[in-house]
């Protein structure tokens, strides 16, 4: 019952995650990802100089970690 009610809440929603590199939000990300496929879109704030240094972050800080392993496995 409590899932179904997530599903429909995030149903065609957009989601802004601050702070992406943070524990909360990478457990956040990992979690609607992972069971919220019909979120409409999501908008990550990673900090940094460049854009090409904030992919490289959010690549080592947030998808390399073992949370994101079962995502990056399927």
């Amino acid at each position: 019952m409590e899932s179904e009610r997530m599903l429909e809440f995030f149903n065609g929603k957009t989601i802004l995650i601050t702070g992406t590199t943070g524990f909360l939000a990478k457990v956040f990300l990992e979690k609607i990802l992972r069971t919220q496929p019909q979120v409409h879109k999501l908008y990550l704030l990673v900090r940094a100089e460049t854009s090409d240094l904030a992919a490289q972050r959010f690549q080592n800080e947030v998808i390399r970690t073992d949370l994101f392993r079962v995502l990056r496995d399927q």
